[in-house]
């Protein structure tokens, strides 16, 4: 019995085959007769050459296949597919087209379509395509995954969080998900966050060396200096050639504290890799802490010749230059570092300040006004603007350029103490003196009104005091400064 339902079985797919492929060639069953034989049987066995990675071989069966009944989408998408892993991108892309022209509800084409428009960096139209296959399927991962790529390149960065999410909730060992859910939340600030994500993917899978720099770098940027270098050694440990672990490890190193380590690091990578601009710029940056001027110039110079576009090279030089002075070459190389980036409020400031120095009180004006219009939050460009306008005997503007530096200074300074009120905090909250730690968050959020974690932290305290309408208010001004923070599951 088993064997005749197998039979069956084999006549009924083999008729459903006849009958799909009729009506794509617009006649009846009994005329496709022998170009639906053909057609399946070169379409099967590009099937079976593609598991077994003959791609030659398997683009020629479905060429056949196609060559017998031009309108089976499937072979289509096959076709594309296999020409995809060739590289043939162009190619490929055509036979997806053809194949959703056939079959716009085609999941499988509108995937491979849009994961391939991505790959080719056209990202407006692999979004519509990767929504299409989402409305199909909305439980298949990889399609749902591709789609939060695109939105974070995009930079819709609460879209793409959601489909990562989404994308991980239907397959929680997608480690790319894991790993650029890490880096969108990254991005949006969420340093807590994306160091959770970078740890699953590792745990997943610890040989991926892009995951262990991303949380090396992230840690890093938490202030978690110690982390940071002994997650981005066991990187290099593994990957010795893998420059931005490298590069990273020089700034951690740095931000530790340990300059001389962090120049071997740095000098090593630019062994390893003498193309690297950005090695050249940040030993560059270690040896000035050493005092090494020459050297660091040279570092600086040579970072300016392996990247025109780097600003922070020139200005960074000249820097150095105006410490050791010698400010006359200084202002060329502040006017290069403008040349690259004409919005560069520091460089502009710089140029100002050697202009009041050697008193061309004009051109400092010029600068420093420039200064404020790209950076208005700059406490120096006001203060030296406010003395510039009071050597011109500009009373009035130099009274108010000075306030404004004044503000701006006391906002500055009441932001710092924000932070360290939401440590304390933090601290007093870990030994449980719940009263203590909502007077250091309320004490924050009065310094610095825009700090998010100082009212997620107070709403948190206040939750845990039994205080929930309080809380509520606390966790919604969070959320409206940084909307990645959102009240945690009891």
């Amino acid at each position: 019995m088993p064997r005749l339902i197998a039979l069956a079985l084999l006549m009924l797919i083999r008729s459903a085959f006849v009958f799909l492929l009729a009506c794509a060639l617009g006649v009846a069953p009994a005329a496709a007769q022998s170009d639906a034989d053909a057609a399946r049987a070169h379409y099967l066995r590009g099937l079976e050459h593609e598991r077994q990675r003959n791609l030659d071989a398997a683009a020629a069966e479905y060429r056949a296949a196609l060559a017998a009944t031009p309108k089976l989408a499937e072979a289509h998408d096959r076709l594309g597919f296999v020409l995809g892993l060739q590289g043939h991108t162009a190619e490929a892309i055509a036979e997806f087209e053809h194949a959703v022209a056939l079959q716009p509800e085609f999941f499988d084409a509108r995937y491979h379509l849009g994961a391939t428009l991505w790959w080719t960096r056209q990202l407006d139209r692999a979004r519509l395509e990767l929504q299409h296959a989402v409305r199909l399927r909305p439980d298949h991962a990889e399609a749902r995954y591709y789609l939060a790529v695109t939105e974070r390149q995009q930079g819709d960065l609460e879209l793409a969080v959601a489909d990562f999410r989404a994308a991980i909730r239907r397959d929680p060992k997608l480690v790319p998900a894991h790993t650029q859910l890490g880096v969108a939340l990254q991005e949006l600030g969420d340093l807590d966050g994306a160091i959770a994500e970078f740890r699953r993917a590792l745990a997943l899978d610890p040989r991926l060396a892009d995951a262990g720099n991303s949380l090396g770098l992230a840690l890093m940027q938490k202030g978690e200096a110690d982390a940071a270098v002994q997650t981005l050694r066991g990187v290099i440990g593994s990957s010795p050639d893998f420059s931005a672990a490298r590069l990273n490890l020089g700034i951690a190193l740095m931000q530790r504290g340990e300059i001389e380590a962090a120049a071997a690091e740095l000098r090593e990578l630019t062994r390893r890799d003498p193309g690297n601009a950005e090695a050249f710029y940040d030993l560059g940056l270690a040896l000035k802490q050493q005092d090494d001027f020459d050297a660091a110039a040279a570092a600086f110079r040579t970072a300016m010749q392996l990247d025109p576009a780097l600003a922070e090279a020139p200005f960074t030089l000249g820097v150095v230059l105006w410490q050791t002075g010698r400010a006359e070459d200084a202002v060329a190389i502040f006017k290069d570092a403008i040349a690259r980036r004409p919005e560069y409020a520091e460089a502009h400031y710089m140029l100002g300040t050697i202009y009041k120095q050697q008193g061309h009180a004009g051109a400092a004006l010029v600068e420093v006004r420039e200064a404020i219009r790209i950076n208005p939050m700059s406490a120096e460009a006001h203060t030296s603007l406010g003395q510039l306008l009071q050597a011109a005997n500009d009373g009035a503007g130099a009274a108010a350029a000075l306030a404004e530096a004044e503000r701006l200074n006391k906002r500055k300074a009441d932001a710092q103490a924000a932070v360290f009120a939401v440590n304390a905090g933090v601290e007093r909250l870990k030994r449980r003196d719940v009263a203590a730690a909502i007077e250091k968050f309320r004490e924050a959020t009065r310094l610095a009104p825009d700090n998010a974690q100082a009212h997620y932290q107070l709403a948190l305290a206040l939750r845990r005091a039994g205080r929930h309408e309080e809380a509520r208010a606390e966790f919604s001004a969070a959320g409206r400064l940084a909307p990645y923070l959102r009240p945690p599951d009891r």
